[in-house]
């Protein structure tokens, strides 16, 4: 990875850019990574909760169908 002037240039404008809105919006950069870090969170519940249960209850339904079709197709071969 090169680190020229160019991308020091473009950096510094970009950090101004998102200083500027963060500054705006009165918002910190803890309060950006705690939302981030919550809906990574709340997410994680949700795949290990109801999540989980939505796709263990549609591969009671998937897999044997699956195993079904590749039986069918091995005994035509």
């Amino acid at each position: 990875m090169r680190v020229d002037a160019r991308t020091i240039i473009k950096l510094a404008i970009y950090s101004f850019l998102v200083g500027a809105l963060l500054y705006w919006l009165n918002w910190s950069p803890g309060d950006v990574y705690g939302w981030a870090i919550n809906t990574l969170a709340a997410f994680w519940d949700w795949l290990v909760g109801t999540g989980l249960q939505y796709v263990l209850l549609g591969a009671t339904i998937v897999v044997p169908v699956y195993f079904l079709m590749q039986l069918k197709n091995k005994r035509r071969s």
